[in-house]
This record gives structure tokens, C-alpha cells and sequence, in this order.
């Protein structure tokens, strides 16, 4: 799926697995047709974890000559955002993670 139709896809889901979803946008960066957003995406879980959380991330998008998106990539770490908080896996995941320091 591209265009419109993924893009609502997308935003469709998301309000089914969460409550108040928002991204802020900390900052921005573009050169030519290219620009990096630095982003917090916070939300309610609708189940699992209580309170609102707050994964963080950044994102690179290109344009075409008309100024569309035609790329867009997303990074974010998934382990540290989001698998962390969540009961159960979120103790072996910090657990992973001290050893892994070691």
C-alpha cells in the first residue's frame, strides 16, 4: 500500500492501540530537498501500561520537485521506547541490557 491510502492506514491503527496520541516536534533540519525532524511521540496505552508515555525518535523525509513526500524513514529504538515499558518483557529487556554493559 502507498500513498493516501497507506498514510490512513497507518493513523487508522494507531487510534485503536492508543489514546491521545501526539508527536511534538523538538527540531527540524533541511537542505534541499531533504529534511531530519527530531520528534517525541506521546500517547496513553489503552492496555498494558498505565500514564502516558513518550517514545523518542527522529525521522528523514525527502521531496520531489513539487514538495511531496516521496521517502520517508523513521528511527527510533524500539527496545529502549517502547519493549522496556511493558510488563514482563520490559524486566528482560532491561535485564538484556545490563548484561549486554558488562
Amino acid at each position: 500500500m502507498v500513498g493516501h491510502a497507506a498514510i490512513q492506514a497507518i493513523f487508522a491503527h494507531m487510534f485503536v492501540q492508543v489514546d491521545a496520541p501526539r508527536f511534538i516536534v523538538l527540531d527540524s533540519m533541511g537542505q534541499g530537498t531533504q529534511a531530519f525532524l527530531a520528534w517525541e511521540f506521546r500517547f496513553r496505552m489503552k492496555r498494558l501500561v498505565a500514564g502516558e508515555q513518550c517514545i523518542r525518535g527522529a525521522t528523514h523525509v525527502r521531496f520531489d520537485a513539487q514538495g511531496r513526500v516521496v521517502w520517508h524513514r523513521d528511527y527510533w529504538d524500539a527496545a529502549e521506547e517502547l519493549y522496556e515499558k511493558l510488563p514482563l518483557l520490559g524486566g528482560f529487556m532491561r535485564l538484556l541490557k545490563r548484561a549486554s554493559r558488562h
